[in-house]
């Protein structure tokens, strides 16, 4: 898994920001009226937010590090409030655990244990998705169709923090159109720490190009039958498809878990003398 260490904030290989497919503007965008003094705070620190978390799920900051307030005043030139409240948002969304018996507050780590509860979590959210996703959503098919051709030139090029992102767009913007808050707040935390575990498989699999070009082809075509599904309002098929795709990630980890063998070498044993021999 991941080493820890000490966290340095460096421009991330895997892209600086995160692709966005989106109908609507932002206020000033809009010609909206200016923000206010407490927006503005707002503002920074959701800025914050974002690209702290970026970071945690790209593995710029890997798990296991630690986060403190000297670290976001230099690395994110954050004022003391705003760096507060981007640790306490970052906590509510489970990405760093505060640990005062420990002095500070730490990234979450990503074990064994942690992975199988996100690998559990995301095939449950999937499920679900195939089941309650609104088929007679007009313009769900052609919205996916729009992540999905700027997700095919990620995957060209290997972002993977991009990629990632446009997953996350690409199954919320299915969970958005079952329009139950509840749901969609659990599929979204699970879909961003699913973002974490697939960028360090994806880091893994760069060591196997073959099979990661195998594998981000599967993605791809499975993201097709998902949209050819939706389009042609075909339950059965979704139902099939959603759940097939969540078991790839975990197919993924088996993969890599079997290519990673040792190669044999000679040993040579002294006979054991046991006492009376």
């Amino acid at each position: 898994m991941p080493e820890s260490r000490k966290a340095a904030v460096p421009m991330s290989k895997t892209g600086p920001t995160e692709p966005t497919v989106s109908a609507a503007g932002t206020s000033a965008e809009m010609g909206g009226p200016p923000a206010s003094s407490n927006a503005k705070k707002v503002s920074q620190t959701g800025a914050a937010v974002e690209k702290i978390r970026s970071r945690i799920i790209d593995l710029t900051i890997p798990p296991g590090s630690r986060i403190d307030e000297p670290l976001l005043l230099k690395e994110f030139q954050l004022g003391r409030t705003p760096a507060r409240e981007a640790i306490n948002q970052l906590a509510a969304e489970g990405f760093v655990k505060i640990l005062p018996n420990r002095g500070g507050t730490f990234v979450r780590k990503l074990d064994l244990a942690e992975i199988g509860e996100i690998v559990v979590a995301h095939q449950l959210v999937e499920n679900n998705l195939a089941q309650l996703c609104r088929l007679d959503d007009e313009t769900l098919a052609d919205d996916l169709e729009r992540i999905q051709s700027v997700y095919r030139v990620e995957v060209d090029n290997r972002r993977y923090l991009n990629i990632t992102a446009l997953n996350e767009q690409f199954h919320m913007r299915m969970n958005q159109s079952i329009g139950n808050s509840f749901f969609h707040d659990f599929a979204q935390s699970t879909h961003r720490h699913v973002r974490r575990l697939l960028v360090y498989l994806y880091t893994l699999e760069s060591a196997l190009p073959e099979q990661q070009d195998e594998q981000f082809e599967l993605n791809v075509r499975q993201h097709d039958r998902i949209i050819e599904a939706v389009r042609d309002k075909d339950r059965e098929a979704l139902t099939e498809v959603l759940p097939e795709h969540a078991g790839a990630t975990q197919d993924r980890l088996v993969r890599l878990l079997q290519s990673n063998t040792v190669a044999p070498f000679p040993v040579k044993l002294r006979p054991l003398v046991l006492p009376g021999d």
